[in-house]
């Protein structure tokens, strides 16, 4: 807050009648977007040039008080998938695992809202990007020997956490399960070696595909895996 306000005073040339919108090119997408546009614009001196450049700081640079807000959101999110852990079992229905998670957000954390719509996936529901959307809202019976995916992230005074975990719901992985979730921590666990100051996020991305693909290959006949890969990446 202090150094947008510092930034509002010291550089912002605002007045009354002057209305600041949104307009630049994505750095990595290198894709752009159409400036924001009402009935009765021309009556307003729009600025295009100034806002895009300080919200962007905002969101990479943070505060000292900006990251105490993130580990606090982040610690109450992690707990309250760990309250998820522990009741969700075969006979639950995935709602369940989203109402414990915002109960214990909000009960202990004081979390009013998640950051995003819940994703509590169990079996094929897995493979839906972003279930638990209106059409789909986590309402599958959870079975004996399906494997959980639950991405949910609490938020708090704007600030949101994002966390994914994924495990058998009887506590049990099979072998396949298995092999999967240790490429995947494989993937992970290497990036978190390679990631520094000046790397490129792309990069890391692709070290991560490297990782994977190689350990698929290599077990691709034993547990029938099959790859889709994204060559435009």
């Amino acid at each position: 807050r202090s150094r947008l306000s510092s930034g509002i005073n010291a550089e912002w040339p605002l007045r009354p009648g002057q209305l600041l919108l949104m307009n630049g090119v994505n750095s990595d997408s290198k894709a752009s977007f159409d400036t924001p546009t009402f009935e009765g614009i021309e009556n307003f001196k729009v600025n295009t040039d100034i806002l895009y450049d300080h919200l962007a700081e905002c969101r990479v640079i943070k505060s000292d008080e900006e990251i105490e807000v993130m580990r606090y959101v982040n610690r109450i999110s992690g707990e309250a998938h760990k309250e998820v852990m522990k009741m969700m079992k075969p006979g639950h229905m995935e709602y369940e695992g989203e109402a414990t998670f915002k109960h214990y957000s909000y009960m202990k954390g004081g979390m009013r809202f998640v950051g995003y719509t819940c994703i509590c996936a169990s079996g094929e529901n897995n493979a839906v990007l972003h279930y638990g959307h209106a059409g789909e809202p986590n309402d599958k019976l959870v079975k004996d020997g399906d494997l959980l995916l639950f991405d949910m992230g609490s938020e708090y005074a704007g600030y949101t956490a994002d966390v994914t975990l994924s495990y058998p719901a009887n506590g049990k992985f099979t072998e396949k399960q298995k092999f999967v979730y240790q490429t995947c921590l494989d993937a992970n666990l290497k990036v978190q070696s390679e990631l520094k100051p000046g790397v490129s996020w792309t990069d890391m991305h692709r070290l991560a595909e490297e990782v994977i693909i190689k350990k698929f290959m290599e077990k691709r006949k034993k547990y029938r895996l099959r790859l889709c890969v994204d060559t435009t990446a």
